[in-house]
């Protein structure tokens, strides 16, 4: 599925705001992003839903990663693995609901006429049902709502600042240097699991997918930090197209390790739509490898704007 992500008011970063206001404004922003698309979620639990609902989780971690960095305190640990945990609860059945919804159509279009792929819809159909109804049960427990209030005693305690509530010194600093650190890491990791990128295996590839999207979700969030908004453009329009490439040859390995889920089932009908399917992948992987390389060398040479 491409990580088409949901367009995001900017982050409410003041123009040079200090440590301790940025780390209250980023908590503040992705608290209320959190309301927002949970509550949407729990009353319309559709894909579209679902979608947004992990998308905030994955830049709420990105958000907690950069306090923790930024504070040196561990008191963010609890909300992000409670974000990490819920995350992982939505994502079996957004993949479920790209396949049926979006892969699998494709493919049927492409294959009409050549191999029935009905009794794979079929199949394929009862999988996402049953991880819906898991998934339901589990945004119906305890977690939501704990990984809410968690988020919401942060910003009302500032556990950061320490037992006496007092600003340490790299509190009281500017934060945009520290950003700036952020990003200049961001980069370099990115740049890093990049190397010989054809040649990346399908989990090396996994590993810079998930630093591209990190690179991408704190651009958004300190982007506000920097007056530029031109140069800024070029060089995140550049990482997004790599996130959206990466993101389709992700979709792909999604799509293989969905259907080994049927392989022992001998239905032979079944089993030619699946073979039809894994085929019509390969095919894509192949293309999709092949205009990620220009993608690449536009990332590697893009100017930033930190």
């Amino acid at each position: 599925m491409l990580d088409q992500s949901p367009s995001r008011t900017p982050m409410p970063l003041a123009t040079h705001p200090s440590t301790d206001a940025a780390i209250l404004a980023l908590l503040s922003a992705s608290q209320t992003e959190l309301v927002a698309t949970v509550r949407a979620t729990l009353d319309r639990p559709g894909p579209d839903e679902i979608h947004a609902l992990r998308v905030t989780l994955r830049r709420l971690r990105t958000a907690l990663d950069l306090c923790r960095d930024w504070s040196g305190s561990d008191c963010f640990g609890t909300a992000e693995a409670d974000a990490r945990e819920l995350a992982d609860t939505l994502g079996e059945a957004r993949n479920w609901d790209v396949f049926v919804a979006e892969t699998l159509p494709r493919h049927a279009e492409t294959l009409a006429g050549l191999v029935d792929l009905s009794p794979l819809a079929e199949a394929a159909q009862s999988a996402r049902d049953a991880q819906g109804r898991q998934m339901l049960a589990r945004l119906d427990g305890p977690l939501p709502q704990k990984l809410l209030l968690g988020l919401a005693l942060l910003v009302s305690d500032t556990p950061w600042r320490g037992p006496h509530g007092d600003l340490r010194k790299r509190l009281a600093g500017p934060v945009k240097p520290r950003a700036a650190k952020a990003l200049a890491r961001m980069q370099r990791r990115q740049l890093r699991r990049g190397k010989r990128l054809l040649q990346l295996s399908d989990r090396e590839r996994h590993r810079l997918r998930i630093s591209v999207k990190r690179h991408s979700y704190a651009m958004d969030m300190l982007a506000p930090l920097w007056s530029k908004p031109r140069k800024q453009t070029l060089y995140r329009g550049r990482v997004k197209a790599l996130q959206q490439a990466l993101g389709a040859l992700n979709d792909i390995e999604t799509t293989r390790a969905l259907l080994e889920r049927f392989s022992s089932m001998p239905a032979p009908g079944l089993q030619r739509a699946i073979g039809a399917v894994l085929g019509a992948a390969a095919h894509e992987k192949r293309e999709q490898l092949a205009a990620l390389a220009p993608i690449w060398r536009e990332v590697r040479s893009a100017k930033p704007f930190w």
